[in-house]
């Protein structure tokens, strides 16, 4: 019969085999795995982002409403399936203009605005000088409207957040001009 002292050194006996039997093993596997973390995250860190960058100094510019996504039934619809045209005329001196066409009849709002980055992405922040159907926004008396840039040629509006559709604007070339 063992006494309660050779069982406390069979137990440490077995427990130090048991780690120069494992411990070598998990020390290498933990080792190349560290090491492969490492090496991903320097090379992640080192590639350059490509992030979307309005440029401030290139204004006029034409952003053409071009595709809508319901929240309620995830339809999409783009080109002739629109219901409407719309676009964003930005200019140089930080105002806008809004307009959207229904068939024959055409709707203007016009106001400010600014380009801000939050979490990475940057915003073309809207300012209405006055209440206007035309405002995408979740609070119906709310003079904002935010546009996230998605890409390098893509806004899209934050009205999607509150249930309202998702619209996205394609930045249009400017033609070029022929002497």
């Amino acid at each position: 019969m063992l006494s309660p002292t050779s069982t406390l050194s069979e137990s440490n006996l077995f427990l130090v085999i048991r780690l120069l039997v494992v411990h070598p093993y998990s020390l290498l596997v933990m080792r190349n795995i560290l090491l492969s973390l490492l090496s991903l995250a320097t090379l992640v860190s080192c590639q350059k982002e490509d992030s979307a960058e309005l440029k401030v100094g290139d204004y006029p510019q034409t952003w053409q409403f071009v595709k809508l996504k319901s929240p309620w039934t995830n339809v999409v619809l783009t080109g002739a399936e629109l219901p409407y045209q719309e676009k964003y005329v930005f200019q140089a001196d930080s105002t806008f203009i809004k307009t959207r066409q229904t068939g024959n009849q055409t709707t203007q709002a016009s106001g400010t605005f600014s380009v801000r980055s939050y979490s990475g992405r940057q915003y073309t922040i809207l300012t209405y000088s006055a209440t206007n159907d035309l405002i995408g926004s979740c609070y119906s008396t709310s003079l904002r409207e935010d546009l996230g840039l998605i890409a390098t040629d893509t806004l899209r509006n934050t009205w999607e957040a509150c249930d309202g559709p998702r619209l996205e604007y394609k930045r249009v070339k400017p033609s070029p001009v022929v002497d």
